[in-house]
């Protein structure tokens, strides 16, 4: 116990009166009469809400990190150490993600978000030529070929597969993702996703989220952006890496 709140892992779902610390991060909830404080200290910034609420649910998990500072990209890059994959191959590795988290309010089946803050400060890059190309969210990765175990509270864990389906060997030191589609699932001590690359030339490759944990057992975070589908297709959303896979 500490200052009468109990302090509680990062991630999960609580009542109105606890405190999470990790690190240079405090959040901490207390009831006021029939009013509740908010209060986030980050780093020595400060974040304070007043919500009117009496009872209700408290939910923090990972959410998909492209939403900080509001919503600049919708894409994701992760760069690493180049691979070779020989011809119409299948490979499996791991690399890591930047971790945000949201706040969320629950209220019988209605929820909002609060609050969203990360302890990795964000990068950005440009996919393709000036003209043309979009911008990412950028982050460097080491490659693994067992899952690492990164600080949840820091980074997650992609499970990539990546298909060489070309009759030739391929080059791959980047994947770039959508936001549509992202599906992340946490505990306390791992934040995660699952993901596939098919590569069909070297300059072309198709990447989409699958649906499930590396680990079962694992909490589905609630989604800030929806899934979408291809118009004729029972699947999720693919995203045309067009610019090359280098």
């Amino acid at each position: 116990m500490a200052g009468g709140y109990q302090i509680t892992p990062v991630y999960g779902k609580f009542g109105y009166e606890f405190c999470v610390e990790k690190d240079d991060l405090k959040v901490c909830f207390s009831k006021d009469d029939d009013f509740l404080r908010y209060h986030r200290n980050l780093g020595g910034t400060v974040v304070e809400r007043i919500i009117a609420s009496e009872s209700g649910t408290v939910i923090i998990n990972p959410v998909e990190p492209l939403n900080l500072p509001d919503e600049v990209t919708r894409f994701l890059e992760i760069r690493f150490e180049p691979i070779e994959i020989e011809p119409e191959a299948t490979r499996r590795i791991y690399v890591t993600f930047p971790i945000e988290i949201a706040v969320f309010l629950m209220k019988n089946d209605a929820y909002r978000c609060i609050d969203i803050f990360s302890r990795v400060p964000p990068k950005y890059s440009l996919y393709g030529p000036t003209d043309t190309g979009v911008i990412t969210r950028y982050h460097w990765s080491e490659v693994f070929l067992r899952r690492p175990e990164p600080d949840p509270s820091l980074y997650g864990v992609v499970e990539l597969d990546l298909m060489n389906s070309t009759k030739n060997w391929v080059e791959v030191s980047r994947v770039v993702f959508e936001n549509f589609g992202m599906k992340i699932y946490y505990d306390n001590d791992l934040v995660s996703m699952s993901a596939g690359m098919k590569i069909y030339t070297q300059k072309l490759a198709y990447t989409a989220f699958e649906d499930k944990p590396i680990i079962s057992g694992m909490q589905k975070s609630i989604e800030l952006y929806y899934s979408r589908k291809l118009a004729g297709v029972d699947k999720l959303a693919y995203y045309a890496m067009d610019e090359g896979l280098v």
